[in-house]
């Protein structure tokens, strides 16, 4: 495959972005007042201004900005109406404060629903360069001094929010390094059966720091391998070749698919009609399924050989019905981008042996647990080493079997 074809084939991965910051405020804990608001930006978005109303009503929040010392050390989220407050609130005990102990805390205000987990690292470091400071030359205690804790949220709302990152010097030996990095979504569990399709060219990114396991389980990703099969060409542990995978799925390196076979029935999902509008995907259709050096057919008979798949029509029927051989498509290609793209769907065949037809019934008692209805063919055939063909010759001559299509 050219690196044309890992583009081509590869569906869109949203990203993580880190969210932007509504607000970044600093409190500490004041002998006379208790827990006071002392920098805040924008300007009053916590503190309320003549003929304005704040964001969030502090009040309400205080004992968990500048909470008791249980709290104070931990990462700390608190939701108010329509935003999220999260900040570190840090105690220092030492006999020179009044009380014997200095509370303060640098606060990030978002919207409610916003996913927060990658300004958590930084909460925590921005937590700890404050108190090193503080035990370091009083920073924090010094009025002088405290008063460029205004600079640093100023800069750390327009830096983070912008650039994601940001540099901000404090003296002349301290500096404040920050960088938001992205949240991927979980990816779903591998199983042996899946075939990984890559998305980008593994081969350009593969450097010596790269586990050797992942080199040897890379090598053999070529678009009709599943993993079980992978892993034995790779002398690799099936455990940790699903591992990889993961892994490598984790990263947008690869998706997975069903194994190809023309037995399989596919169908058509209602995704479908957003490539009629769509000529970037018509382009990227026409090019990466019609065979090399032929010449395409247009995309309305692409679109058209879509639609005529059916969840009671094998991939063999379709292919001979609609004369596929005789117009420079190749199939595993055509069903491999309607797969990727989100407009395809395979139909997967369950068999069900009921349990009162268990005890009676001669498979092998393994094989006979797999039947429950949870199992489609392509698990069991990967895990049981039967083909199609032959596990279909098993179970079709037991009455009792039955088999569901989903």
């Amino acid at each position: 495959m050219s690196v044309s074809d890992y583009i081509r084939i590869g569906t869109d991965y949203r990203v993580g972005t880190p969210p932007r910051l509504v607000s970044v405020f600093f409190t500490m804990f004041d002998e006379e007042l208790g827990p006071s608001l002392l920098y805040e930006v924008p300007e009053g978005s916590i503190k309320p201004l003549p003929n304005s109303t704040p964001l969030i009503d502090f009040s309400s929040i205080s004992e968990y900005i500048i909470p008791k010392s249980d709290l104070c050390g931990h990462l700390v989220s608190v939701c108010t109406g329509p935003y999220k407050v999260m900040g570190v609130p840090v105690m220092i005990r030492n006999k020179k404060y009044k009380r014997r102990m200095l509370v303060f805390n640098l606060s990030f205000v978002f919207d409610r629903n916003a996913d927060t987990s990658s300004y958590e690292p930084v909460a925590r470091k921005i937590a700890r360069v404050l108190t090193s400071l503080e035990m370091e030359s009083d920073f924090l205690w010094k009025t002088e001094t405290r008063s460029s804790v205004y600079n640093i949220i100023e800069q750390l709302l327009e830096d983070l929010n912008n650039y994601c990152e940001c540099q901000i010097p404090i003296n002349e030996t301290n500096a404040l390094n920050l960088k938001l990095f992205p949240t991927y979504p979980n990816p779903q569990p591998v199983y042996d059966y899946q075939v990984p399709i890559c998305t980008v060219d593994l081969n350009t990114l593969i450097d010596m720091n790269w586990d050797i396991t992942v080199k040897k389980v890379v090598a053999h990703i070529n678009g009709v391998y599943h993993v079980k099969k992978i892993a034995e060409i790779a002398d690799v542990d099936y455990k940790l070749a699903r591992e990889c995978m993961e892994h490598l799925l984790y990263y947008g390196c690869i998706i997975m698919i069903d194994i190809f076979q023309f037995s399989n029935i596919y169908a058509v999902r209602p995704e479908i009609m957003r490539i009629i509008e769509d000529e970037t995907v018509q382009t990227e259709c026409i090019s990466y399924v019609t065979e090399p050096g032929a010449i395409p057919s247009p995309f309305s008979k692409m679109f058209s050989l879509y639609c005529s798949l059916k969840r009671d029509v094998t991939l063999k029927m379709w292919i001979e019905e609609n004369k596929v051989a005789s117009l420079n498509i190749d199939t595993r290609r055509f069903i491999t981008f309607g797969v990727t793209k989100g407009f395809l769907q395979r139909v997967h065949k369950y068999p069900v042996l009921p349990a009162s037809a268990a005890i009676s019934c001669k498979l092998d008692p393994h094989l006979k647990k797999l039947l429950n209805g949870r199992h489609h063919y392509d698990d069991i055939c990967t895990s049981e080493r039967y083909s199609t063909k032959d596990l279909d010759k098993l179970l079709c001559d037991i009455p009792e079997i039955k088999f569901i299509w989903k």
